[in-house]
């Protein structure tokens, strides 16, 4: 039953970050072809910018927890790569707990704002209007996993901070 969840859950985190790659090719489309129906004399559309903008947000949130499974995204490990045992363990925990709880009260902060705006009924006005919880939708899903996977660093021996490639770092 474990081996089928952590399944799941690992297909739910390569899934997301298949989306997020297929959004920005979706992105770049977009632009191309409101750059090109500029050119030919069509116009642009209007609704392009505000399109990316929701394509980069959502990009960004399905991408991370993905991201910090593989340790593939960007950190500073200077403090913990200088010390070793006890002293390196303890600091590695804080930061997961840290994590953690940055992730819970954005995942919980979101959803406190999509609750408001439905109820509301606000919308994001821009060139096209979009209900504005739409902009806060994958916040809680995203940091949620994001919660797990650091819970995961901190529960196992998995560590974030070590090398898993020759090429990594500088």
């Amino acid at each position: 039953m474990l081996a089928l969840i952590g399944r799941l859950y690992g297909g739910l985190i390569v899934g997301l970050a298949g989306l997020a790659a297929l959004l920005i090719v979706f992105a770049v489309a977009l632009v191309i072809l409101n750059v090109g129906s500029r050119a030919l004399g069509y116009g642009s559309f209007q609704a392009t910018i505000a399109i990316v903008e929701y394509v980069l947000l959502y990009f960004t949130l399905f991408s991370a927890p993905y991201l910090l499974n593989t340790r593939g995204h960007v950190m500073v490990d200077m403090a913990v790569k200088n010390l070793s045992g006890l002293p390196r363990r303890l600091l590695e925990s804080l930061i997961y707990l840290i994590g953690m709880a940055v992730c819970i009260i954005f995942a919980v902060v979101s959803v406190l704002i999509m609750q408001d705006a439905i109820r509301r009924g606000y919308f994001d006005e821009r060139s096209i209007d979009l209900p504005y919880w739409l902009l806060h939708a994958a916040f809680p899903l995203c940091f949620g996993l994001m919660t797990i996977e650091f819970a995961r660093y901190l529960l196992t021996s998995r560590s974030l901070f070590t090398k898993t490639a020759p090429r990594e770092g500088l």
